[in-house]
């Protein structure tokens, strides 16, 4: 019986050394999303946002996700200080426009522009709305960070150490009369989400043929008992 043990020991060990060692492989893991929300009443507006590190004792880190959910009003405004109407948008038609930007460490940034409909035509003595813009619960990105536990170190920190920056900026284009002047309003609220991907090491393949080899030398013990 000894034999027979010895025997089989060897030929388990032989073949684990023809295998040589299998490749180890990893899960590839999404945490939740981290969400902070940001409110301007006006277009010219920015805020800063803290969201919390990723934890490398969870494993590796390979990339950053953000986005933003949006809802948001852009008034395009003329003011004719005249005594008669005026024509604006001749040859270039009138409009305002909203760039929202969300941005963290290293680049990451993902961006939305609102743009009113292009006017031309006459403006009446006086301060009128020449067009608007909504947007009502839009999703901006995802935008995609990748990297690893050295390029995306920004990233790795504890509780509210990663800021993600929030601005506004408005904008103003097209053809005026000289006596009108023109402007924009509105405001904006939405949600800012950050996400992290990383990988959770796995057993090795080798561990798995092991065990499968373990179980057949001791089948085949059992059946020359027998």
């Amino acid at each position: 019986m000894k034999k027979h043990l010895l025997s089989l020991f060897s030929a388990f060990v032989a073949t684990l050394a023809l295998l040589g060692p299998a490749p180890a492989s990893a899960t590839i893991v999404t945490s939740g999303w981290q969400s902070q929300s940001f409110n301007f009443s006006t277009v010219n507006a920015s805020t800063n946002l803290s969201f919390d590190g990723f934890d490398a004792s969870l494993g590796t880190l390979l990339g950053v996700v953000i986005k933003f959910s949006l809802n948001e009003t852009l008034n395009d405004l003329a003011f004719n200080m005249g005594n008669s109407a005026l024509t604006v948008g001749n040859p270039v038609k009138v409009s305002a426009t909203s760039t929202i930007t969300a941005s963290g460490p290293l680049g990451l940034t993902t961006v939305n522009q609102l743009t009113t409909t292009p006017y031309s035509g006459s403006v009446t003595t006086g301060l009128s709305t020449i067009g608007t813009a909504t947007l009502s619960n839009y999703m901006v990105g995802p935008t995609q960070l990748n990297g690893n536990m050295s390029t995306l170190g920004a990233y790795i920190g504890g509780s509210n150490s990663v800021t993600i920056a929030v601005t506004g900026v408005g904008t103003q284009s097209g053809s005026l009369s000289p006596s009108v002047m023109t402007g924009y309003n509105g405001s904006a609220n939405g949600i800012v989400y950050l996400q992290y991907i990383y990988a959770i090491p796995e057993p090795t393949m080798l561990a798995l043929f092991a065990l499968g080899l373990l179980m057949l030398t001791a089948t085949t013990w059992r059946r020359r008992q027998g």
